[in-house]
């Protein structure tokens, strides 16, 4: 199993990568937090830090740190990468339900940011329904959503085709429990409100003092118990995460190195 690479704190005293880290093999490894729902919320932050896997060619898919349905009702909110295309793709996507029943879908690659790397993200959804993207605390991607357009928030899971996507917030798969993803991650942030660009760059330069107001849910390498298989969260709101085949790795320990037989 790889480690992720070593790094040292900067003088600062930045975390570049965290310490700990849960390991998602890409085969049958995830976590859930349940129950867990956005629906009713007028604004929303999802900051994270991980570190995906490459190459990763299990499926032609992979879905990862999502809620909702995109296969059926379409509202959701996910990371996903194109397995098919010389690995080059990894996006998040808002996907909202335009008023025929359509996908429409908002999203941002941020390949080149993370290959092979620890890569901090976040994006936010504010009642002005301006959609943003961060990579390292700089914004990268806005656009503006319809007001027609039904987002992951409105869409009402007791009416859903199947309420149980819109109940749980699944790390390392899909919110189907399918199509899973190589990769390391360390921290999961969740707001029930938009926060300010230096908000998210304070996560960034600070993640292990994130801003408190708004915060629902709160998981990071501190609070990880690989042994009960929980990640317990630190928000005070309850929303732990369970782990399913998931294992707590130490990233500052580099991979021990084999010699070849022939040496």
């Amino acid at each position: 199993m790889p480690l992720a690479p070593v790094r040292l704190l900067s003088p600062s005293r930045t975390i570049r990568i965290p310490p700990r880290a849960t390991y998602f093999n890409g085969v049958n490894a995830y976590a859930v937090v349940s129950p867990f729902t956005v629906y009713g919320w007028s604004e929303i932050t999802v900051a994270e830090w991980f570190y995906p896997v490459w190459p990763k060619a299990n499926n032609y898919w992979s879905k990862f740190s999502m809620i909702g349905d995109y296969w059926t009702d379409r509202p959701s909110v996910f990371w996903g990468m194109d397995n098919r295309y010389d690995y080059t793709w990894l996006a998040i996507l808002w996907v909202t339900r335009k008023p025929d029943g359509t996908a429409r879908v908002y999203s941002y690659n941020i390949y080149s940011y993370a290959v092979k790397q620890w890569v901090f993200t976040a994006y936010r959804f504010t009642s002005a329904r301006e959609y943003s993207v961060y990579v390292n605390g700089v914004k990268k991607y806005s656009a503006t959503v319809p007001a027609d357009y039904k987002t992951v928030l409105e869409w009402n899971p007791d009416t859903a085709t199947y309420p149980g996507r819109y109940k749980r917030f699944v790390l390392g798969e899909s919110s189907a429990l399918g199509e899973p993803m190589t990769m390391y991650q360390s921290m999961l942030l969740i707001y029930t409100r938009a926060l300010s660009d230096a908000e998210i760059q304070q996560i960034y330069y600070y993640p292990y003092d994130p801003p408190r107001n708004g915060l629902v849910l709160w998981l990071d390498w501190t609070s990880l118990d690989c042994a009960s298989g929980m990640w317990y969260d630190k928000s005070g709101f309850g929303n732990h995460a369970t782990l399913y085949n998931v294992q707590c790795v130490d990233t500052t320990k580099k991979p021990t190195r084999v010699l070849s037989p022939v040496r």
